[in-house]
């Protein structure tokens, strides 16, 4: 987009928007985009007077320069129908009461990615209803714009997108569930409570690859101890938190894993016939676990032959552990998808049902925008979502009991949106 373009755009955005507040107003728009590279512009900018004897110069404007694109993920088995809802925003039950600000701050680190892109190229070329990187420009800018609360960011997303419902030939409903970052307690040094190591990448690659039961200390750094419930279930999870006894705080990021398949231990206590398909969650298998003792925790652990390698990092105050997407996810505001049927950084508004608080099993009817930045193993198939819910105790015990239906309606572009409706 030209920087007179960008100028139009922040004008007539201005008139329907109220005061900004996630940027300083006392700065240029031209000035904060800085990832892409913009010629002077005489009509934001000062043009120096010519001397009486002007020496000729030539400007070459820099060429932009793109990342990559992704690998384009596999062509989708399962065709989805799109319904362009013809009431908008108001055939959206919860939309007025929603909180769309969590959505916003994660659009816009989406933004942040989409500013790398060439602006030609799709989201996902298997997925054209999701356009081009410059379908999305326009509504990119204007979201550094818009003031931080959930009226600005309502308002927003009504001006800049359109909601269109999606289906597949069986269903209209899919699933939702929910993850967490969890905070665990470690030592520097094992002991008889603080047993499990938190293993960084192994030494020889060749390690990598081994089998839980196989692996050790002995084949990778070790950034930590923790308990072993603790740090199996940061594994699952992908990330964690970690405190240390003296206050310190790092995350274990995601690293690698062993190639192995994920085996799910709730699925083993069921059908042992040790819990039923009803009772199984976070909370019900940590509870096995304290009863049965190690040796069996242990045992039940190794059932799960993938094993996950984490880094130690920084922990930035509010930000969220990096999703696929190379984001920070912001709690539910993020979600994992499976990205052979919605690209990265896509806006997906869904009608579900949520838990209030740790064990709420029943949960309560909302709705609530997220962008696309994060996939998983157990997440296949285009109406199927895991909702980040944050990090900690609380956002576990929330995530733990998340599992409802949910029925998926994305917000597309206007613009893109009115492309793509039929002219008849």
């Amino acid at each position: 987009m030209s920087p007179f373009s960008k100028l139009c755009a922040v004008l007539c955005f201005a008139a329907i928007v109220p005061a900004c507040a996630h940027k300083p107003a006392a700065t240029h728009p031209a000035a904060i985009i800085t990832s892409k590279p913009a010629p002077i512009d005489p009509v934001t900018q000062p043009v120096p007077m010519p001397n009486p004897t002007p020496t000729p110069e030539v400007v070459t404007e820099p060429a932009p320069t793109y990342t990559p694109e992704p690998v384009t993920s596999p062509v989708p088995v399962e065709p989805v129908i799109e319904v362009p809802l013809p009431a908008g925003y108001s055939n959206l039950a919860a939309w007025r009461a929603s909180n769309p600000l969590p959505a916003l701050l994660a659009f816009r680190k989406s933004c942040e990615k989409f500013y790398s892109r060439d602006p030609q190229a799709f989201l996902n070329p298997n997925l054209p209803q999701y356009g081009q990187y410059r379908d999305w420009e326009t509504a990119c800018f204007s979201a550094d714009y818009v003031q931080d609360d959930a009226d600005g960011a309502r308002l927003f997303f009504e001006q800049f997108f359109t909601p269109v419902a999606l289906s597949t030939s069986e269903t209209g409903e899919g699933l939702l569930t929910g993850y967490y970052e969890p905070e665990i307690s470690v030592r520097r040094r094992p002991d008889a409570v603080y047993s499990e190591p938190i293993l960084g990448k192994p030494y020889q690659e060749a390690n990598q690859t081994l089998s839980r039961e196989k692996i050790s200390p002995a084949i990778a750094p070790v950034i930590a101890f923790g308990k072993p419930i603790d740090v199996f279930f940061m594994q699952i999870q992908g990330s964690g938190q970690i405190v240390f006894d003296d206050g310190q705080k790092m995350r274990a990021a995601y690293a690698a894993h062993n190639s192995k398949p994920y085996k799910s231990i709730g699925a083993v206590l069921i059908r042992r016939g040790e819990m039923t398909k009803d009772e199984a969650s976070k909370q019900s298998i940590e509870a096995w676990m304290q009863r049965s003792g190690p040796l069996a925790t242990r045992a039940l652990m190794n059932e799960n032959p993938r094993y996950i390698f984490f880094a130690a990092e920084a922990v930035p105050a509010g930000e969220g552990p990096r999703g696929a997407m190379g984001v920070p996810l912001i709690a539910q505001g993020s979600m994992a998808i499976d990205p052979r049927y919605h690209p990265y950084g896509a806006l997906l508004w869904l009608d579900t049902t949520l838990p209030q608080s740790g064990g709420d099993y029943i949960g309560q009817e909302a709705g609530l925008l997220v962008s696309a930045q994060d996939t998983g193993s157990a997440i296949k198939g285009p109406l199927r979502g895991d909702l980040f819910f944050g990090s900690g105790f609380d956002a576990g015990d929330r995530a733990g009991v998340m599992k409802h239906k949910a029925r998926f309606t994305m917000l597309l572009p206007i613009g893109l949106a009115m492309r793509r409706m039929p002219t008849n």
